[in-house]
């Protein structure tokens, strides 16, 4: 039998930690538990930005799992925005926005597969070259509610 996929997994960041009250790793047991179900074996990355540690992690690993989180920093990917657009848009996490643009950077070099879910597919999208709208009822009228916590995760997927 062959070894199960390394699957990395990219965590979002809190500015108080329970633990010792600094910046700590944040992650949904969803993203872990489903790389397992699916038969892959998840690494939470190290909350770094460091080239050579994030190149060594992508050596290591079978793939990369970009998770959902904070909005992406709007400067990214667009310029000034108008007050009350701005007033749309949630906190966002400078470092985590750069640590995961390397991370795509260096999977794309090293030709591993990428997976991007949510805020990750947004930043995969930027970080390609895409724009992205800042407020999607904000900036298109009538458009259908995008985000819907009711359709989350299938019961069978949460902790017994």
């Amino acid at each position: 039998m062959s070894r199960p996929p390394l699957i990395l997994i990219s965590a979002s960041t809190e500015k108080k930690g329970v633990e010792f009250s600094d910046v700590s790793t944040s992650l949904s047991e969803r993203y872990d538990r489903s790389v397992v179900a699916a038969g892959g074996l998840p690494l939470i990355l190290p909350c770094t930005t460091d080239r050579q540690l994030i190149a060594e992690c992508v050596r290591r690993g079978d793939g990369l799992l970009l998770t959902g989180g904070d909005d992406v920093n709007t400067r990214l990917y667009t310029g000034r925005l108008p007050p009350g657009l701005a007033r749309t848009v949630g906190p966002h996490d400078p470092a985590r926005d750069l640590r995961e643009l390397l991370l795509i950077e260096e999977t794309f070099r090293q030709c591993k597969p990428l997976l991007a879910i949510c805020r990750g597919h947004q930043l995969l999208n930027v970080a390609l070259g895409g724009t992205l709208l800042v407020d999607i009822s904000t900036q298109i009228p009538g458009s259908i509610r995008h985000d819907r916590s009711d359709k989350k995760a299938p019961s069978s997927m949460k902790r017994n």
